[in-house]
């Protein structure tokens, strides 16, 4: 690989993946934020209840995240990249399928099995490019990464609405699959940094040796054991907890408010310009929390417990204003101000507490556990309105699940952050044999970077540019 192509922290190509992660952010956006709208063309083309219904997108949300695991393997094993792109052309593929469904079976297999699967794979590579691209301005690059979630709300909502009042249900799901095919095109920008490469480097080489791979069952369960245990410290179980709660009221409510607003007597174009007030809202917001999460005066831990109980207490008490449209715009810019921030603050609050090196390990946890939140959410809002319940008792519930959340978010930053104060690039330990003897050589990431960067297609001799001490790099 040409050293030209691996990007530095907070410099050169960096910018331009940041550019790439915004795109990515900005039509995730539309299917977060907006889905209700979905919900609705859904409800009207098929006519079946709101339950049954409700499978479709609450799959599709919950794959959204729960195929976090799974592309944090992709990750770790090629790249952002090509993660992004498998994920675009499957997601992609999906949305020309759902167009075509007859019944709604159909549609929760294509739309939700495929359609969430591609999109997971998009949502989790386009967050975890920014942690490996910067470092100083970590906060601030995801914030504005992020902040497209909320512009693609607040620009695709109207947009898509107006698309299906003109061309209707075909048209609708035929537009939204040439707009995520547009995943593979920020995909292609996401050239590997140089952190994604000095991990994946430290992967390597900590497996070169073959005494240690030829170890007994007994000790490899051991250390698997031990590995598992890193990731599920208290500290991070209360973020997967948070997560887990605050994202089963969340996406209730993000499916759900649209049918809600029709139900007290408003049109489809009023739940559309409701959620586009809560897209640019959530745009400003994380902006700003990103911002001000890079300075050292401001803890991420304080910021992710409070913005989650100011919209739990909001939500909680949302059936007594929401009847009037005014109190509808409030709980909008509400919902838009704090729902998000803490996609501003998850890059540097899993770092904190597990270091750079396990950043899409973590990552992908804590997406498990908020796409399990997000899958039962919108179910369980259709099992309330289903048994006789209402739309407004369903956000109020869904407001009591937010509020047990923040406990566990205020939790979270109570105990020991082991990454905080560490430097992003690491010392790493390369095994190499030589004479039939093991030799121990402690070496610093970046000048391991340096040499396996060198162009591998040099057929003569070593680069006269290396000590003489370092021949064993050298291409022969």
């Amino acid at each position: 690989m040409s050293r030209g192509f691996a990007t530095k922290p907070d410099l050169g190509w960096s910018w331009a993946v940041l550019v790439a992660s915004f795109g990515a952010h900005f039509i995730h956006g539309f299917f977060l934020t907006a889905v209700g709208l979905l919900q609705l063309s859904l409800l009207e083309h098929f006519r079946e209840d709101v339950f049954k219904t409700s499978w479709a997108l609450s799959i599709f949300l919950g794959l959204f995240s729960l195929s976090g695991p799974l592309a944090s393997l992709i990750v770790n094993r090629w790249s952002c990249r090509v993660c992004m792109i498998t994920g675009g052309l499957t997601v992609s593929i999906s949305h020309v399928l759902t167009a075509f469904m007859p019944n709604i079976t159909g549609v929760i297999f294509s739309l939700g099995v495929f359609g969430g699967f591609g999109s997971g794979l998009c949502y989790t590579s386009s967050f975890v490019a920014i942690g490996y691209n910067f470092e100083e301005k970590r906060n601030f690059a995801s914030g504005v990464a992020v902040s497209g979630v909320g512009i693609g709300a607040f620009t695709l909502a109207p947009i898509l609405q107006t698309v299906s009042d003109s061309y209707g249900y075909f048209g609708l799901w035929l537009t939204c699959s040439g707009l995520t095919l547009q995943y593979c095109v920020f995909g292609a920008m996401l050239f590997p940094s140089r952190l994604e490469l000095e991990r994946k480097i430290k992967t390597q080489f900590s497996t070169i040796d073959k005494d240690q791979r030829r170890e007994g069952l007994f000790h490899k369960l051991q250390n698997f054991g031990k590995s598992c245990g890193r990731f599920y410290r208290k500290e991070l179980v209360f973020v997967y907890l948070s997560m887990f709660l605050c994202n089963i009221g969340i996406y209730l409510i993000y499916l759900h408010f649209a049918s809600y607003v029709i139900s007290v007597g408003f049109s489809h174009l009023d739940a559309a310009l409701l959620l586009s007030i809560c897209g640019i809202c959530n745009c400003i917001s994380r902006i700003l929390v990103g911002s001000a999460a890079n300075s050292s005066n401001i803890d991420e831990f304080v910021m992710y417990g409070g913005t989650f109980s100011l919209i739990g207490l909001t939500t909680a008490l949302f059936p007594f204003y929401g009847h009037i449209f005014g109190g509808q715009v409030f709980y909008m810019v509400t919902l838009g101000c704090y729902s998000g921030c803490c996609y501003s603050l998850l890059n540097s609050i899993c770092i904190i507490l597990a270091g750079v090196s396990n950043l899409a390990t973590v990552y992908g946890f804590v997406m498990l556990f908020t796409g399990i939140g997000c899958f039962i959410g919108p179910l369980l809002g259709g099992f309330i309105v289903n048994n006789g319940g209402t739309y407004g008792q369903a956000i109020s519930i869904a407001g009591i699940l937010i509020l047990l959340g923040s406990l566990f978010a205020w939790g979270s930053g109570a105990g020991k952050r082991s990454g905080s104060q560490k430097k992003d690039t690491e010392e790493i330990i390369v095994y190499r044999k030589e004479s039939e003897e093991k030799e121990m050589v402690m070496e610093d990431i970046p000048n391991v970077i340096e040499r396996l960067l060198t162009d591998k297609d040099q057929e003569e001799g070593c680069d006269p540019s290396y000590p003489a001490t370092d021949k064993q790099y050298c291409s022969t």
